[in-house]
């Protein structure tokens, strides 16, 4: 959520060098530039969400101590930071006495620039956070939607649910308060490592007449924006918080608040009693197993019976759902009976366990846990319609670059994958190559093995060469050439790819054997070269007539 800030100061050349460094502050927002003291003073005023004012100390007319103090007064919440041309220790200690919260110098870089105006917007939003709990009355017109979180049995996650779902609200730039009315076993505190000396029995006795101060004395800020009232400390207290107290503080709360979350954990008392029977949507948490669907049920019936909640009053949400589960979101509904949210809270012990042990709610940042989330608070009314689908426009789009990143890796990839298929491919020419080799290689040498000289003409192969003088290649009119090209499936049988020797000369290394050649087709035609040929060998035995000039 972006900081919003707005300048003071008649100096063209500050003003373009301010600009352009706040044009890199992607964590606060520039809305103008004003000129004068009077016209500063006009634009806060309209501005009504602003956090930050930097003023410069030549603004004019008005003295720059006096326009501070002058909006210090109207806007107590709103911080001021004044730019001087000379950082002394003196133009500090004036700063201070009217009202600034920071001083910068006019040629500060960018990280300081940073660290002072976002230290300023923080304090401005935690002092508008206090202003607007002790508001000394109730907001007129305002019933916020109150919202219960109650458990079948122990260990359904009504806490974490509650925390998370006062977050989102939060972080939907509404006014949130979460009620911890787990009286006697409450820990919200502990899932946000808080330490408050007031709680909600301390309460009790100032119900009658409940105001902004005493409000604003009971609740803790938390710095991420939902106002808490903690469960007492002393689990004994509990009694002392009656079904009366409580309908007029949640009473109070909701003229103040828009959205008011309670954690009524899984026993019923008086307390969350009230606030079951006074709330607008009641979420009650089962794990998909068939204790707490059973103890689900009983609940529910014994709201009834109290007349606390009817049975077509609520919704049952299904937490720790897993695919692995044995009862899954169909079964559980015919077990139940009752109205069943149509999405589960998906179980992400790993990232919770992390969450709840650093106290840190924003450490859980699983999609389908955070989906779930704003879901529920899109079904309790924690958050507008508009504000939900912002969101999912936000999370759509972070899909869609994912997917464009996604398509770019696979298009970088494509050279790879293709490479390694034409190297597969080629491995299956040389397969088939040799196959066709030795099974022509094995008939040739029978075929010489048999007829002898009466085979076929021969013809002697590089005269020139006297190693080679001995070595006869078959001529294509050859009995064996033919009986090799018929054992050669097509297109590798042509004469042009196929050669036939029979080494005669004792001293040659494959004398007595018959040599197969053919040329391996290759995928890339123009990478055909002598290397690509493949040949296979048989043993001839003759039994008949030698071929003549055997030695």
């Amino acid at each position: 959520m972006s900081q919003l800030a707005l300048i003071g100061l008649d100096d063209d050349e500050l003003a373009a060098d301010i600009r352009a460094k706040f044009a890199e502050l992607t964590e606060v927002d520039l809305v103008g530039i004003e000129t004068t003291s009077n016209d500063l003073i006009s634009a806060v005023g309209e501005e009504l969400n602003l956090d930050v004012v930097l003023v410069h100390e030549s603004l004019g007319p008005m003295p720059v101590g006096e326009l501070i103090k002058d909006l210090t007064l109207r806007h107590p919440q709103l911080a001021i930071v004044l730019i001087v041309d000379d950082p002394t220790p003196d133009a500090f200690a004036q700063a201070m006495e009217a009202g600034a919260r920071g001083v910068v110098s006019r040629d500060a870089p960018l990280d300081e620039l940073s660290a002072r105006v976002l230290t300023a917007a923080e304090w401005s939003q935690n002092m508008r956070r206090h202003l607007d709990a002790s508001h000394d009355g109730p907001l007129p017109g305002r019933r916020g939607t109150m919202i219960a979180i109650s458990g079948a049995k122990g260990g359904t996650g009504t806490t974490t649910l509650a925390v998370h779902l006062a977050m989102a609200a939060s972080a939907a730039r509404r006014t949130v308060c979460l009620v911890d009315l787990d009286l006697q076993t409450g820990d919200v505190n502990g899932f946000l490592d808080i330490t408050h000396r007031r709680s909600v029995a301390d309460l009790v006795e100032a119900a009658d007449d409940i105001n902004g101060t005493v409000l604003a004395d009971a609740l803790f800020v938390h710095k991420a924006g939902p106002h808490i009232l903690l469960a007492p400390q002393d689990g004994e207290r509990a009694e002392d918080v009656t079904s009366r107290a409580t309908r007029q503080i949640l009473n109070a709360l909701r003229s103040r608040y828009e959205v008011i979350v309670i954690d009524c954990g899984s026993h019923l008392t008086e307390a969350s009693a009230m606030a079951l029977e006074g709330a607008d949507r009641v979420v009650l948490t089962a794990t998909p197993d068939l204790p707490a669907l059973r103890a689900a049920r009983r609940t529910v019936k014994m709201w009834g019976r109290l007349n606390v909640r009817k049975d077509d009053d609520l919704a049952i949400l299904l937490v720790k759902q897993s695919r692995k589960n044995e009862v899954q979101p169909d079964f559980a509904r015919k077990i139940l009976k009752l109205p069943l949210l149509k999405f589960t809270v998906p179980a992400v012990f790993r990232e919770l366990e992390e969450s709840i042990n650093t106290a840190n709610p924003s450490a859980v940042d699983e999609e389908g846990f955070r989906k779930a989330i704003g879901l529920l608070a899109a079904e309790t009314g924690a958050v507008e319609a508009a504000d939900n689908e912002a969101e999912k426009g936000k999370s759509g789009r972070r899909g869609a670059g994912d997917a464009g990143q996604g398509v770019i890796e696979f298009v970088g990839l494509i050279p790879s994958v293709l490479a390694l298929l034409f190297l597969m491919m080629q491995v299956c020419m040389f397969g088939m190559a040799l196959l066709y080799t030795g099974h022509a290689a094995n008939e040739a040498a029978h075929r010489l093995s048999i007829a002898g000289g009466a085979a076929g003409q021969y013809v002697e192969k590089d005269e020139e060469q006297p190693q080679h003088r001995r070595t006869w290649k078959l001529d294509d009119k050859s009995d064996v050439k033919k009986i090799v090209l018929k054992r050669i499936s097509p297109p590798w049988n042509k004469n042009e790819h196929v050669e036939v020797f029979y080494p005669t000369w004792r001293e040659h290394p494959q004398a007595g054997r018959v040599i197969v050649t053919i040329d391996a087709p290759v995928i890339l035609p123009w990478l055909q070269t002598d290397w690509w040929k493949v040949s296979s060998t048989a043993k001839v035995t003759p039994e008949g007539q030698l071929p003549t000039g055997v030695v």
